[in-house]
């Protein structure tokens, strides 16, 4: 039929010139195919890690959106006048912010807001009128809710 007239390989007919060029496009295939491969699994590990690091990323930047931070700053006014400015520097509203002065603070505290909610980046202010013998340093402590968490608390040290 149609096959008779085309002879089969076989490695006991062929010569060495002929054999090795079989061998090393063989030997490069095999070597191409490695490295595919390998590549490959490189690339599915590192696209892998890229994910997860993304996820984490966002999971942070939402968990942020959700968060209130209370910080206090002094402003000096006239001699013995301070007015404390409690501000929220988060993304999210601080509701029920209570600021309480720890000890029996050597000051007089004349306005202060018991229980307020403070919108991203907006302040209150608490007005503190200090004394000969008044302390440099006084301890102001912080409670609010934010869409976080519900029972966040917080502790700063101003110069008064």
């Amino acid at each position: 039929m149609l096959l008779k007239g085309i002879r089969t390989l076989s490695l006991d007919n062929m010569t060495p010139i002929q054999i090795i060029p079989i061998v090393i496009s063989s030997s490069a295939l095999l070597l191409s195919l490695y490295t595919y491969f390998r590549h490959d699994a490189k690339i599915k590990n590192q696209s892998a890690l890229i994910n997860q690091f993304q996820l984490e990323k966002l999971r942070k930047e939402t968990d942020s959106e959700k968060k209130a931070n209370i910080e206090a700053n002094v402003i000096n006014k006239e001699k013995g006048k301070r007015i404390i400015k409690v501000y929220n520097k988060g993304k999210a509203t601080a509701k029920n912010v209570i600021v309480t002065f720890p000890g029996e603070p050597d000051v007089m505290i004349t306005e202060y807001p018991s229980s307020i909610d403070i919108r991203p980046q907006n302040s209150m202010e608490i007005y503190v009128h200090t004394f000969i013998g008044s302390p440099d340093t006084m301890q102001i402590d912080f409670e609010w809710q934010d869409n976080f968490k519900l029972d966040n608390k917080d502790s700063q040290t101003i110069q008064i």
